[in-house]
């Protein structure tokens, strides 16, 4: 079923590309930062603002049930919310700040498994012989990502996403490894607590907003006197973009899911590592040279779309 006059996979890709871009403007943004102004802490307080109130806004267009006003039903939302999109956040940028988008995106790409997973030990689901392959893909192209960038050379650096595994320490590597656990086991809770709630798209509202609140405390203490959210207006720009990005991939999500299939919707979704090379490469008027670089975005790619074809 076509929606705005787009099949499913049309929104898949677009969502992805969404995705994509959202993560590729943050990185701008951080790199255009300047003086005491906090990268991190501009990105994801702007973006926050901007998706929260986004979706709180299309939530109420489209009606509130009555179910928000139930603590029995809310809660898995909230206590999702604070690891993901909250703390995840955090750790999101963090990562984009100390490895790069290209890198942060693809070690991202294996939060599915992750859910996989713990949906099997926590709410007995059946991992298939596809999903399996695709978990032992997901590990072999994380381990790969490692050995790249303890292993890239002078020559390497040449080439601009392996430049950046080449210059980063291993530990800041555990930022986006950290915010992949994280974002898996939230959507595990997401998916328990949608059993008994009516409407996706206001959950998702009620998800965003723990990131909001935190995110404005920490703005008001740590921001706003110490000069760390005086942004400069291309910077503020670049992350109000994010967000728009962001809001763009989640909306565009859940339509191709409503109208589709989740083994047509899903791995079209997991391509947004791939979007992401593809912007960076452009943007620097490049081409990938290093072909453990794009074995392992391959390996992770491929595992993911196998896990989510299999369950």
């Amino acid at each position: 079923m076509a929606v705005f006059g787009l099949e499913p996979w049309m929104l898949a890709l677009l969502a992805a590309g969404g995705f994509a871009c959202y993560t590729v403007t943050v990185e701008y943004g951080m790199a255009w930062t300047e003086g005491e102004a906090s990268p991190v802490l501009g990105a994801v307080f702007v973006s926050t603002v901007v998706v929260t109130v986004a979706f709180w806004a299309f939530a109420a267009a489209r009606g509130l049930p009555d179910a928000l006003t139930d603590p029995a039903r809310v809660w898995p939302f909230v206590v999702a919310g604070v690891a993901y999109p909250a703390v995840f956040r955090f750790l999101y940028y963090e990562g984009i700040d100390r490895v790069g988008s290209s890198v942060t995106a693809a070690v991202l790409g294996a939060y599915p498994a992750v859910s996989v997973l713990l949906a099997v030990a926590l709410l007995d689901e059946v991992l298939g012989l596809f999903a399996a392959a695709g978990v032992a893909l997901i590990v072999g192209g994380v381990v790969l990502l490692q050995v790249t960038q303890e292993s890239a050379d002078s020559t390497d650096v040449e080439d601009v996403v392996t430049g950046k595994l080449a210059a980063a320490d291993t530990r800041d590597l555990l930022y986006p490894a950290a915010a992949t656990l994280l974002t898996g086991g939230a959507f595990v809770l997401i998916d328990f607590g949608l059993s008994g709630f009516p409407d996706p798209v206001a959950a998702t509202a009620v998800t965003q907003t723990p990131a909001l609140v935190l995110f404005t405390g920490w703005a008001l203490i740590a921001g706003i006197g110490s000069g760390r959210l005086r942004l400069r207006r291309s910077v503020l720009g670049a992350f109000a973009l994010a967000g728009a990005f962001n809001f763009v991939g989640w909306l565009t999500n859940f339509f191709a899911l409503q109208s589709g299939s989740v083994v047509t919707v899903v791995p079209l979704l997991n391509t947004t590592p791939l979007l992401v090379m593809v912007i960076t490469y452009s943007a620097e008027r490049e081409v990938p040279r290093s072909t453990r670089l794009v074995g392992a975005v391959a390996a992770i790619v491929v595992g993911v779309t196998l896990v989510q074809v299999g369950t």
